[in-house]
């Protein structure tokens, strides 16, 4: 489970910046279906970040994609090949030279891991790994560069890995590949335990999708578009071949066969009268945008029941009707969702009006430097004098949060006062 996500110097986020899923410990409002706990741990089910476009709500989902490319960042111990660290800096404030930095916090099988590095274009300069469970807090390694060695601190045998750690290697990642059983487990997260939902999935070739030819999975795939008001009464998947012409061997006449799924949408046809005369299909490609996000949002809701996952959705409500939202949030937040977490990015206003506590909201902010600022709604000091019936969009729009768009109203009257010139 994510617990904490710190993030300095990459991308929008110049400053040290905070995203946590720790419930707030002063908020009782919902705290039986909208939080989990485990063990001395309280977590909320899901976290809502709103801001204007161009904030860097994105950015933060990048970020975490960014740590999980560095720790990935080595092929086999015996190739000597450097490869490129993924380093995206803070561009626009003299922050090009320094180091990025990472720190996140995993509750997993009961202990809380905290991993921290720091690097830069070239290096890592700083990693250090802490476990700490019921009984003890330990340091499971340090590593630090001097200037012109690394320094370790660890015990035996994760120390003999030392030797085959690059510059441009995480520790962590030797230690997973030798079978650490820690590194392990923070590797295992990173592989199997997040998913981010997005606009650049290719959603024919998702292994989610093909999943589809499962009758069970499809059965509670359905009754979720059932439920969302989709009409759609079955669906069918089917194993396609595409041919892509080969542009990496030499072999360029011989195009590269990929193997997708093809997805047939059935519906019921009615006649004039309006009774119904049978079942019609279409293909998947022809239907609607919303039609298609939804299909898949429902087969990653069905795929992770309970399987302790944290999902990342960007752009929430891209496609999809208020109601539509409304729904799934009932589902992220319900008793039905035990171990699953979903992190959300929207532009959608009135979801800060759906049932939510002050600790799963969230705002970015960009400034005037064009630094993305993330904070909660919780972080508001006078947020419990205020009546509890007043609306957080109403406040929201009067800019009490901020995290909104300033037009330029001196520009746009110019614009708009302007008259359009005709080509000749």
């Amino acid at each position: 489970m994510l617990v904490d996500f710190r993030v300095k110097n990459c991308l929008s986020y110049k400053d040290e910046t905070l995203f946590s899923m720790v419930a707030g410990s002063r908020i009782r409002k919902l705290k039986d279906t909208h939080t989990m706990k485990f063990d001395s741990f309280h977590l909320v089910k899901s976290a809502f970040i709103f801001g204007p476009n161009g904030s860097g709500k994105s950015n933060l989902f990048t970020a975490i994609k960014i740590l999980r490319s560095l720790l990935f960042n080595f092929e086999n111990l015996n190739n000597v090949k450097q490869l490129r660290l993924p380093y995206q800096p803070f561009k626009l404030g003299g922050r090009q030279e320094q180091p990025t930095e990472f720190m996140i916090s995993l509750l997993l099988d009961g202990a809380l891991y905290d991993y921290e590095v720091q690097y830069n274009a070239s290096q890592v300069l700083y990693e250090g790994l802490t476990k700490t469970t019921k009984s003890m807090k330990e340091q499971l390694f340090n590593r630090q560069w001097d200037g012109t060695e690394y320094l370790y601190e660890t015990a035996s045998p994760a120390l003999e890995l030392t030797k085959y750690t690059r510059n441009n290697t995480a520790f962590l990642s030797v230690l997973n590949v030798f079978n650490d059983p820690d590194a392990t487990k923070i590797f295992d997260w990173f592989l199997h335990k997040i998913l981010f939902l997005d606009e650049a999935n290719r959603l024919s070739s998702h292994p989610l999708i093909r999943k589809l030819e499962e009758e069970p999975f499809k059965k509670e795939v359905i009754k979720l578009l059932k439920i969302a008001d989709f009409s759609i009464q079955d669906v069918t998947a089917r194993r396609v071949e595409r041919r892509e012409k080969n542009t990496i061997g030499y072999d360029f006449d011989t195009p590269e066969v990929i193997q997708e799924v093809d997805i047939d949408l059935h519906y019921l046809s009615f006649d004039e009268a309006g009774a119904p005369i049978g079942a019609e299909t279409i293909n998947w490609t022809m239907d609607s945008k919303g039609t298609v996000r939804m299909l898949h949002l429902a087969c990653v809701m069905v795929d992770a029941y309970n399987k302790g996952k944290t999902i990342f959705i960007d752009e929430f409500d891209t496609a999809f009707h208020v109601s539509i939202c409304e729904f799934l949030m009932a589902i992220m937040n319900s008793k039905r969702n035990v171990t699953n977490q979903f992190v959300v990015t929207s532009h959608e206003i009135d979801l800060l009006d759906q049932p939510l506590r002050s600790d799963q909201i969230w705002f970015v902010n960009k400034s005037f430097k064009n630094e993305s600022e993330l904070y909660s709604l919780f972080d508001f000091a006078d947020l419990q004098k205020k009546r509890g019936d007043i609306s957080y969009a109403k406040r929201y729009l009067k800019g009490e949060f901020g995290a909104t768009p300033v037009i330029n109203e001196y520009l746009s009257d110019q614009y708009l006062g302007e008259v359009e010139v005709s080509e000749p």
